[in-house]
C-alpha cells in the first residue's frame, strides 16, 4: 500500500480586477507558498482575508494547493 506525505501546500488568492470587452470578469491571481502543512482551513482562510484587505481589488476566491508525495 502506498503512503501518502502532504510535502507543501500553498494558497492562491484570486482577485477581479474588472471587465473584458465581452463582459466576462479579468482574474489576477497570487500565489504565497511556504505554508505550515497543518494550518487548519479557518488559519489559511483568516490570512488570505487579511492579505486580501491590502489589496486593491476584491477577493473572488481563495484556493489551498498541496504537494503530496507517494512512497511504499
Amino acid at each position: 500500500m502506498a503512503n501518502e506525505i502532504l510535502e507543501a501546500v500553498t494558497i492562491r488568492l484570486e482577485f477581479e480586477t474588472g471587465l473584458d470587452e465581452d463582459g466576462m470578469p479579468i482574474v489576477k491571481r497570487k500565489s504565497f507558498s511556504n505554508v505550515k502543512t497543518d494550518a487548519a482551513p479557518d488559519h489559511i482562510l483568516a490570512a488570505a482575508e487579511a492579505i486580501a484587505g491590502l489589496q486593491i481589488h476584491p477577493l473572488s476566491k481563495v484556493a489551498q494547493i498541496g504537494t503530496t508525495v507517494l512512497s511504499h
